[in-house]
């Protein structure tokens, strides 16, 4: 009976110490490796300012008149 909870408790770690990796990797990438990015992340706290540029307008197409 020993064994079968030894197994059990061991996987519960495994998976608790495999999700917590996997969130700090997430983590320190998002905040060490993305520095050189345009929308790098901070906890600075400061409100930050992002500018949109305006969308160009479609170019126009001239449709070849019929009989030309």
């Amino acid at each position: 009976m020993r064994g079968r909870l030894a197994r059990v408790s061991d996987r519960t770690i495994g998976i608790f110490l495999g999700i917590l990796l996997g969130v700090a990797v997430i983590l320190a990438f998002l905040f060490l490796g993305s520095r050189s990015t345009i929308d790098a992340p901070s906890l600075s706290g400061g409100p930050t300012q992002t500018q949109t540029q305006p969308a160009a307008p479609p170019a126009k197409v001239s449709k070849p008149k019929p009989g030309q």
